[in-house]
């Protein structure tokens, strides 16, 4: 059996696409970088008062997603290798359900604070993004077509298809 030498996540999940498995953490990266630029601007706006509370919780959010996907990015903060070595190894579930839980908390926070501003609803979507990606990662690859025909109970390729007004 041969092993996928040197993917961060040495065969968490069969059959998952491999650029998504190889580039997730790099993605997810970028992704909270933006997180973190936007939380910035959320935080600094002088317009609206009552985004700086969403702001700061943006900027921990991203503080997260980067000390678990990147810890050389915010070696500054003391617990940024401790989680960063807690999280590796788990499975890909537990990381989406940590950046899910990680995207509501500031949206609702938000939300419910009345900040709509473009950065916030720009970072929301970054964090987002992040969820997305490790939900895909849950999910896995799709069927071949005859793999998915098996599982429905359908006929295989070629034979005729039920129809119930055929004899």
């Amino acid at each position: 059996m041969m092993m996928n030498v040197g993917s961060p996540m040495d065969g968490q999940q069969p059959g998952s696409s491999w650029w998504v498995e190889s580039w997730s953490s790099q993605i997810a990266t970028a992704l909270a970088l933006v997180l973190v630029l936007c939380g910035l601007l959320t935080a600094i706006s002088p317009i609206a008062i009552y985004c700086i509370l969403p702001g700061l919780i943006q900027l921990v959010a991203a503080a997260i997603i980067l000390s678990i996907e990147a810890p050389s990015f915010v070696a500054f903060l003391s617990f940024a290798r401790g989680v960063g070595r807690f999280i590796e190894g788990k499975p890909y579930w537990f990381k989406a359900s940590i950046y899910a839980v990680v995207t509501l908390v500031p949206f609702i926070i938000g939300i419910s604070m009345g900040c709509f501003g473009p950065a916030f609803i720009l970072g929301f979507l970054a964090s987002l993004g992040i969820t997305a990606l490790f939900g895909l990662l849950v999910l896995g690859r799709k069927g071949s077509r005859d793999e998915m025909r098996f599982q429905a109970g359908g006929t295989p390729t070629g034979a005729q298809p039920y129809s119930p007004t055929s004899p």
